[in-house]
């Protein structure tokens, strides 16, 4: 199984970003969504939520945030849905210590991932050599751009370090 660990802001948004979501926070952009759909179209990858809009996020829709609903919808308008979400010790983790955590706890649930890629525009102080050998990171004033995109492509299908 190959998997992607999304985060959202800073990924599929960006700091110039106009469309909001409906709690009036920063929202997504469909532009950035395609490049995600071009990692999931080449690679198969399932989407794992990292992202602090996983608080709002259910595997059942209904069960959803406001937020996370139209998080669903902006995925969906280009062929993607959420799988999962990690669970982390601090979900809202002001100082970046507690992500890579929740990443390893899915991996040893999962137990062998094919390849997988994480999508974020922090390191976070628990990202270990592991984790950042699949990190993509990506910037706040440009989001996942088509270059980030492939790149993450490679690391999914080869399960190895690129040069990023």
């Amino acid at each position: 199984m190959k998997l992607i660990f999304l985060d959202v802001d800073g990924v599929l948004n960006r700091v110039q970003t106009k469309a909001q979501a409906p709690s009036g926070c920063t929202g997504i952009e469909t532009e950035l969504v395609k490049n995600l759909a071009k990692i999931v179209s080449e690679t198969k990858a399932l989407i794992i939520l990292t992202s602090d809009w996983k608080v709002g996020w259910e595997a059942v829709s209904v069960c959803c945030s406001e937020d996370a609903q139209y998080l669903n919808e902006m995925l969906a308008k280009e062929g993607l849905q959420i799988v999962g979400k990690t669970y982390d010790d601090h979900v809202y983790d002001y100082f970046l210590q507690d992500r890579g955590r929740g990443i390893h706890r899915y991996l040893d649930a999962l137990g062998n991932a094919e390849g997988y890629v994480v999508l974020d525009d922090h390191v976070f102080g628990d990202f270990d050599e592991e984790i950042r050998k699949h990190l993509i990171k990506t910037n706040c004033f440009e989001g996942l751009s088509v270059e980030k995109a492939e790149q993450a492509i490679v690391i999914i299908n080869n399960g190895a370090d690129t040069d990023r």
